[in-house]
């Protein structure tokens, strides 16, 4: 039986537009499971990205609760909150949200150093091993404007997970990317998935939601729909594409 990493339950977040509340997630349960790749997918304005900052405890939900590893997460005072997320959690977005004016090694490098029970020298060997992982290694001195977008988006991923966290989230990893770059990132998030990196991804790509073993469909701010996949496998990317689109299909997709 899989572990349970994270749950929420009775998840609501609401809005006020010019008097009236929009209500973005309502009474929203899910649990997250250890090892899993969970997509989460849905039509514009259904709740995916608000639902992944919720989730990540990067904004609070409106009522609720968020539990990580049994431990309530929604109400931690921000400074007990900031080292947790830290601690536990990688994130990875459209945009890289790299440091301009450090190197690709550097900004891998400084959230590591966060980690006070490893030493500089090990948080370096661990950012090199990364960056050779990703094959970015050839660029580790270079500023992020001097290299492409899926160089720069591999480096986001080995900043992300150099502490490595419990939990991934990525928010449309690939979205500005184009097709070559977009396959490069989505096979590296296959391959630290399948070393055991849980990973929760916000999409409306088709081919990015392949990789997951999970896909959950999100709709006014409801889960809808969930369908259950075996591990991504290249030689079966024909079948998989037909059942998810089917799949979809039938979510009115």
């Amino acid at each position: 039986m899989k572990k349970v990493i994270l749950k929420a339950e009775k998840l609501c977040k609401s809005f006020a537009n010019d008097g009236y509340q929009n209500h973005v997630l309502d009474n929203l349960e899910l649990s997250l499971y250890e090892g899993d790749f969970t997509v989460i997918m849905g039509s514009s304005g259904s709740g995916k990205s608000t639902l992944l900052y919720s989730l990540s405890a990067m904004d609070a939900p409106t009522s609720g609760k968020v539990c990580y590893m049994d431990k309530e997460i929604t109400g931690l005072a921000e400074k007990e909150l900031a080292q947790f997320r830290a601690k536990e959690f990688g994130f990875v977005f459209q945009q890289v949200h790299l440091v301009s004016n450090l190197s690709l090694l550097e900004n891998v490098l400084v959230p590591g150093y966060t980690d006070k029970d490893k030493s500089a020298k090990e948080v370096k060997q661990r950012a090199m091993e990364l960056m050779v992982k990703m094959n970015i290694v050839d660029a580790k001195d270079r500023l992020p404007s001097q290299v492409s977008g899926g160089e720069a988006q591999r480096a986001a991923i080995a900043r992300a997970v150099i502490n490595e966290p419990g939990l991934l989230f990525a928010d449309e990893p690939t979205g500005a990317l184009n097709r070559k770059n977009t396959e490069e990132v989505l096979s590296l998030l296959s391959d630290i998935n399948n070393n055991g990196q849980s990973i929760l991804m916000v999409t409306h790509d088709v081919r990015a939601a392949l990789r997951g073993n999970r896909l959950i469909y999100l709709e006014d701010g409801k889960i809808c729909g969930e369908m259950e996949l075996p591990p991504y496998d290249e030689k079966n990317v024909k079948e998989r594409e037909i059942q998810v689109n089917s799949w979809l299909s039938a979510m009115h997709w």
